[in-house]
């Protein structure tokens, strides 16, 4: 049973539960209704109740019956001092603390029930930001299909991204693989980030005239143009120093991206 099942079965019990209390609490106050209303039929029939008026429909005052000597004797006595037990005394505060627990009762239910829904739509929003990543995902990973697509030369597709087969080439030793790799990440990066529109038939030249507004991306960019197109058009063999001069620019192009990135939130 998953999350949102497991909140939908309790809010089932919580609401259950509080209709089954209000449920109880209207039957019994029918059943006290009822015993009211048999009490006043009792009184208003035919017989005589000498503590009762039926006009006012309330107790009437009795005159004092003269004690014997035998009551004048045990007048101070202890059992008379004593409240029976269970008597009505004791009734109001039982009564008082009845209620409190209800209303405690009600009070912890309400809160629980809110609890329940701010579980739920939080549960419901987190399900509806995930779905929207992975559609994010899935768009992005088509539109660097469509990037690949547009390089300005054909690569052999790597077995994972672009940076990492320029990574494994790199400690391969096979440097001049390893700049068309990394070229190739550079550009679709840049193309992801909006700062260059890569195209079939566009040169290198013209990405680098893009990247006239941010010149430090510009030459970061251009170091590794120079050493792509030895390698790849001149098919000449790099050096270690060689491929490092572009390798090594690595963080700082990623930290202009990260520029591009916040300027752009």
């Amino acid at each position: 049973m998953n999350i949102s099942a497991r909140i939908f079965v309790l809010l089932f019990a919580a609401l259950s539960l509080a209709a089954g209390r209000l449920a109880c609490a209207q039957d019994q106050a029918s059943s006290d209704a009822q015993s009211v209303q048999d009490a006043k039929e009792i009184l208003s029939g035919s017989g005589r109740f000498p503590w009762y008026d039926r006009g006012k429909d309330d107790v009437r005052r009795l005159h004092a019956v003269p004690r014997d000597a035998a009551d004048s004797r045990n007048r101070d006595s202890a059992w008379e001092k004593t409240p029976a037990a269970g008597g009505g005394g004791a009734r109001p505060r039982f009564s008082l603390f009845g209620s409190a627990l209800q209303w405690l009762g009600l009070t912890v239910l309400v809160v629980l029930l809110g609890v329940i829904a701010f579980l739920i739509a939080k549960t419901f929003l987190r399900e509806e930001v995930s779905d929207q990543a992975v559609l994010r995902k899935v768009i992005e990973s088509a539109r660097d299909v469509d990037r690949v697509e547009a390089l300005p030369f054909h690569v052999r597709k790597p077995s994972g991204d672009f940076l990492s087969e320029a990574r494994r080439l790199y400690e391969a030793g096979e440097y001049s693989e390893a700049i068309i790799y990394l070229f190739s990440y550079q550009l679709v990066q840049l193309d992801r980030q909006h700062l260059i529109r890569l195209a079939k038939g566009k040169t290198n030249r013209q990405y680098l005239r893009e990247l006239r507004q941010r010149p430090h991306l510009r030459a970061i960019l251009d170091t590794t143009v120079v050493l792509f197109e030895r390698a790849f058009f001149g098919r000449k063999t790099l050096t270690r120093e060689q491929f490092e001069q572009a390798w090594r620019q690595l963080d700082d192009f990623h930290g202009e991206l990260t520029i591009t990135e916040r300027a752009a939130a």
